[in-house]
Parts: structure tokens; C-alpha cells; sequence
């Protein structure tokens, strides 16, 4: 029987592979490196204005948690980008927000930068033809990581996951941009509407942090470690079908796709004079410490790897009085949720901040979090569960007008030690960020920027934006807030309520 199974499959993988394109093996390319700080324009103003007034240690930081800033101080970087943008991410898409962006970048390459942009293969729209045509520009270089090699069909491309499942499964979650190697954004955001506060259903209250000075060579650096990694793919190589011409009319595309959607970019249609401005004004906003950039190393599972998760303990370990976490996903593994007990048993307050069922736009991540609920209170954390129906105040952090989404989801990856260190990057505390994928993010310390911080998660964690989750004397799951307490994890509605139900009985925690 077993091996009338494996002929079925076999015949049915070639019968779905043999009308499909599939990738070219590449060819052997020269490794590329960032381009030297740039020396004029607006990032390097800042820059040295930045070193004339710190320390030759110390960079500048700055908290990017309204979704309008931190889409608008990208496109005034992009915009006034004089030699070089590099751009990493695990979602690109093909919505309002990936359009204007990749629009601007375009801009930016006809203008005479260099332009570098390296996707996962995930969640990456565009077709391969028009990738491959993006890399004629001669200042357009695209890499996609880590890419399946079915390409146009839907069923190969499903059959190709399986029969390919243990390579696929790795996943490149890192995000990064860096701009004049001068100023760089690092944090949880991905290129799309819900991050940046245009999506009509939910958008979500994310962080990120700009930030110049010293760590700006760590940056590039890992930009480049994943850039020349074999499982980059070169973006070129993807379609012999491209020409010249495809560039042409995709900016035509552009054109007129940003035209008939311009009443929803109203908040990110500012004037170039206006976004220089908010750039000439950084060094009076930012806010200076010592930081390192950590990530995980860009190898197939199964290889010798660096772990992000093993450079936590610099945050962790060596607090004396509080540690704050901040994950969208919080399924734990045995390690984490022995650091943090002992963390308990020192003294230290431990507080986690994650969504509630509503607030969680994957319901089978939360499925199998609820769970370790009871294993959380019982090792002394306080829990913390953010509301999908926040206040108003609270809302417009993260909705950008026009538009208000029908609810808020929590994206913020970060944790504050002390109120003096923290993490702030693309790790969620999940198996899939902690096992699987690769990940990055900045280690901070700075007072200033992480008492900030440790404010704004307080104020999250507050009755009006959560729910504490507390055990009674029955043993039993209560949920307080401002609006009294309830017996039933808090949701959007019966259909959620439905399906994180069975998919609690799916066993697949180790892929979540």
C-alpha cells in the first residue's frame, strides 16, 4: 500500500511539474558590497550633526510607533537618497502602500542611487518576468531569498512546498532599510497597508526605530551577509522573457494605479519639501545610546546557525527590577519560559503584553498560545492582552486618515529591560521566529529611548487598551479591564470563537 502511495504521488508531482516553469540554476555572481557613507545631501548633514553633539560611541535614536511617521520618514530617506538604498523584507505587497513605495524607489534609481532589494519569496507579488526586468535598470538589483522552484503554477507550486518542505519552510522574516549607509530603519514592519494605517479592515500598532551614528556598519554589514548568501537569489536570472521595454510600462502601471487610489495616500502625498524638512529637524528629535545589530545567520535549517534568541539574554538576564515583553505571537518554548521564571524567582517584575483573540489577526497563532496562559500566572508574569476595540486616542497611532479600520491587531516585537535596555526587531516569541526563520533587530541601550518605550507598553497594558488575565480561586481564566471582568477570552465574534477552536485541535504549534 505504502508504495502504491509513493508511485500516485510521484506521477502526480510530475504530471504538475511537467508543463511548469522552474528556475535556472544561477549563475556564479561576485560578491557586492554596501557603498561608503554618502557624503552630501540630508542623511549625511544629520549624520554629522549627530556625531559633532555624541560621543564617537553613541548612535541616535528614534521611536517610529504612529504608522503616518514611520511610512513618511521612509519615503523622505528614499526620497532623499543621494547614493545608495538598501532595502530588506519578509512581505512585500501590492497594495497602496508597496506600490507608492516601490514607485519611489524607482524615482530614486532613475535619479542616479543604487538601489538593492531583497525580498522573501513568500509573500512577493510581482511576476518573475517583471522582477527580472527591474534588474535592467541600471541601478536596480533585486534578490529574492530562498525561492521555490515552481514559478507558474499554483499546484507546482504547492507540490514543490512539499517535496521541498524542509528548505521552503525556512523563511527570511528579517526587516531592514538602509539609506546613504547614514540612516537606517530597523523593526516589525513589512511593506503593506495594515503596517503603515490604510487597511479598511485592521491595521496594526507596530514599532519602529530610525536610527544614525555608530551601528550604521553592523547594518550594512548584515544587509550584505544576506545579500551574498547562495539562498539570495539573483532577481535577473528569474526570467528570459524580461526586456527593457516591461520597465516602461510597469511605470505606467504605477502611474495610474497611484492616480485612481490617491484619496486613500492623502497623509503620504506631502510635498518633497515638506518630508526634507522633518529630516533637517532629526537631530533635535533623536535620542542617543550604544547599540548593536544582532540577526540570525542566513543558512538552511539543519546547518551550523546563529540564533538571534541566544543574544536575548543581553536584555534578559541582567535585569533587577522589571523586564517587558512585547509579542504579537507568544507561543513559548521551554527555555523562554525558564528565563523568565527565574527572572520571577530574582525579584524582577515581568510583565507580557500580547493580543487578545480579537486583537490577533492569526487566530490559529492564538489557538495554540491560550494554552500557556495558566503556565505564565503560575511563574508570576503579569499577562496582558491588548484589545481589539481600542479608544480613539489609541487608535489613530495606528489608522491613518482617511481611513479607520474595523479594528486594531498588536505587531509590536520588543522587549525593555529596567527600562534602560531593549530589543526592538522582527522576533516573535513563537517556534517559527525562534526555530525556524531568520530574524533581526536592534539591541539598545539608552534610558531615554527605553523608559519611552517602557511608558508606551505601560499605557497599552492599561484598563482602557487591555485585559489582564488573572486566575481565581477555582483555578479558573478571568479577564479584567475597564469594562469589568468576564469569564470568556474577549473576541471579535462567534466566528472567531469557532475557529480558534479547531484550530487548537490542529497539531501544528512547531509551524506557528
Amino acid at each position: 500500500m505504502k508504495n502504491y502511495v509513493y508511485w500516485v504521488v510521484l506521477l502526480g508531482g510530475i504530471l504538475l511539474l511537467g508543463g511548469c516553469t522552474t528556475l535556472p540554476k544561477p549563475p556564479l555572481l561576485e560578491e557586492v558590497h554596501a557603498l561608503p557613507p554618502a557624503q552630501s545631501g540630508v542623511m549625511s548633514e544629520v549624520s554629522i550633526q549627530f556625531a559633532r553633539d555624541h560621543a564617537g560611541d553613541e548612535s541616535g535614536f528614534l521611536n517610529l510607533s504612529n504608522s503616518e511617521e514611520a511610512l513618511n520618514y521612509r519615503l523622505a530617506l528614499i526620497d532623499e537618497a543621494t547614493t545608495s538604498i538598501d532595502a530588506q523584507y519578509f512581505i512585500w505587497q501590492n497594495d497602496e502602500v508597496g506600490i507608492l513605495l516601490f514607485n519611489r524607489l524607482l524615482n530614486a534609481a532613475d535619479r542616479g542611487v543604487k538601489v538593492r532589494l531583497l525580498v522573501d519569496d513568500m509573500v512577493f507579488a510581482p511576476k518573475d518576468r517583471t522582477v527580472a526586468a527591474l534588474t535592467l535598470h541600471h541601478n536596480v538589483d533585486i534578490k529574492i531569498f530562498n525561492p521555490g522552484n515552481v514559478r507558474n503554477s499554483t499546484l507546482g507550486s504547492m507540490f514543490d512546498f512539499v517535496a521541498n518542505f524542509k528548505r521552503l519552510n525556512r523563511r527570511m522574516h528579517n526587516k531592514l532599510l538602509v539609506v546613504d549607509n547614514q540612516i537606517a530603519v530597523v523593526g516589525g514592519r513589512n511593506i503593506g497597508n495594515a503596517y503603515f494605517g490604510l487597511s479598511k479592515k485592521y491595521n496594526f500598532r507596530d514599532l519602529d526605530v530610525l536610527v544614525v551614528g555608530a551601528v550604521l556598519p553592523e547594518l550594512s554589514l548584515a544587509f550584505d551577509t544576506y545579500w551574498n548568501n547562495d539562498l539570495s537569489y539573483p532577481g535577473g536570472t528569474m526570467s528570459i522573457d524580461a526586456t527593457i521595454e516591461d520597465i516602461d510600462h510597469l511605470r505606467t502601471e504605477i502611474e495610474s494605479y497611484l492616480e485612481e487610489n490617491s484619496q486613500y495616500l492623502t497623509s503620504y502625498l506631502l510635498l518633497p519639501s515638506v518630508l526634507r524638512e522633518r529630516l533637517k529637524r532629526l537631530p533635535e528629535l533623536l535620542v542617543a545610546g550604544k547599540a548593536h545589530f544582532l540577526q540570525d545567520e542566513p543558512v538552511l535549517i539543519g546547518g551550523d546557525k546563529y540564533r538571534l534568541l541566544d543574544m536575548l539574554e543581553y536584555v534578559s538576564q541582567p535585569s533587577q527590577q522589571e523586564l517587558i515583553v512585547v509579542s504579537p505571537y507568544l507561543i513559548p518554548t521551554d527555555a523562554f519560559l525558564e528565563n523568565i521564571h527565574q527572572r520571577v524567582l530574582a525579584g524582577v517584575r515581568v510583565k507580557i503584553l500580547t493580543p487578545s483573540l480579537g486583537a490577533n489577526n492569526h487566530t490559529a497563532a492564538h489557538s495554540h498560545y491560550k494554552k500557556y496562559r495558566k503556565t505564565f500566572l503560575k511563574n508570576g508574569v503579569q499577562l496582558y492582552e491588548m484589545k481589539h476595540d481600542l479608544p480613539d486616542k489609541v487608535r489613530d497611532v495606528s489608522d491613518v486618515y482617511p481611513v479607520q479600520s474595523k479594528f486594531t491587531c498588536l505587531h509590536i516585537k520588543s522587549m525593555v529591560a529596567d527600562r534602560k535596555r531593549c530589543f526592538v526587531g522582527s522576533l516573535n516569541i513563537d517556534p517559527r521566529a525562534l526555530e525556524l526563520n531568520t530574524e533581526n533587530g536592534l539591541y539598545i541601550e539608552s534610558p531615554e529611548l527605553c523608559g519611552a518605550l517602557a511608558d508606551q507598553f505601560d499605557a497599552l497594558m492599561s484598563p482602557e487598551t487591555a485585559w489582564r488575565v488573572l486566575v481565581n480561586e477555582d483555578n479558573q481564566l478571568r479577564w479584567e479591564s475597564d469594562e469589568g471582568t468576564v469569564s470568556n477570552q474577549p473576541a471579535r465574534g462567534f466566528g472567531q470563537r469557532i475557529g480558534d477552536f479547531f484550530f487548537r485541535i490542529i497539531p501544528m504549534e512547531s509551524q506557528l
